[in-house]
């Protein structure tokens, strides 16, 4: 999982902390809920990778989908079984699942890293694989365009579990994983990790609230 994907940064150049963007949960909730035009909107250029889709796009694509019906990360059926297909090394039935995830969840991270890692072995297309490439790395930028991870108030918010390690592996280049604890007053995951030049610190924070506030209901 480590090593994957690694021309794939070359195309990606992550913002420094001073230079993230504020983000609102209670606008893009408004939004998903009572804009539903414009947030199809926004979801077309996302899914048909327009090339000049803003940072702002995807974190509204990717954060929105906690406000929609089909929010359930990781615990249904579908995504269930793609990880029995992944830890099996059937690429056939992983690819058709991730497709299937995809369907209502296009921002899965789960769906299209496996996607990545099966799309080649099944020799589907360049422009295929490419489209899943610039939606995971793009929402990985995003994320850690979003805060800094080195407190809890600048956590980088994910909607999943799951996505913490795709930040830590393939956004961050994290080698070793010392331990991971969750605080339960600020909802934020706390990994201790050995340091990294893209990350020169011990600890990092992520905002696990949207999925731990929604599986409390």
């Amino acid at each position: 999982m480590r090593k994957i994907l690694t021309s794939i940064f070359l195309f990606f150049i992550t913002m420094s902390a001073n230079a993230q963007v504020v983000l609102d949960n209670n606008t893009i909730e408004d939004i998903v809920k009572n804009e539903q035009q414009y947030y199809n909107d926004i979801l077309k250029l996302y899914l048909s990778d327009d090339p000049f889709l803003r940072v702002d796009d995807i974190a509204l694509i990717y954060y929105g989908q906690a406000y929609t019906p089909h929010y359930n990360p990781g615990h249904d059926e579908n995504e269930k079984a793609l990880k029995k297909y992944h830890d099996e090394g059937n690429s056939a039935a992983a690819y058709n699942t991730a497709k299937k995830i995809l369907e209502y969840n296009p921002v899965s991270l789960n769906a299209l890293f496996n996607l990545l890692t099966t799309a080649k072995s099944l020799n589907k297309s360049d422009e295929e694989y490419n489209s899943y490439a610039k939606k995971y790395m793009g929402i990985l930028n995003m994320i850690v365009q979003y805060g800094d991870g080195k407190s809890s108030k600048t956590a980088f918010r994910v909607i999943s579990p799951d996505d913490q390690n795709y930040v830590l592996y393939h956004q961050l280049g994290v080698e070793k994983e010392v331990s991971r604890d969750l605080d339960t007053e600020t909802l934020c995951s706390i990994v201790i990790i050995e340091p990294t030049p893209e990350f020169q610190a011990r600890r990092i924070y992520f905002d696990l609230s949207l999925f731990l506030k929604h599986t409390s209901k």
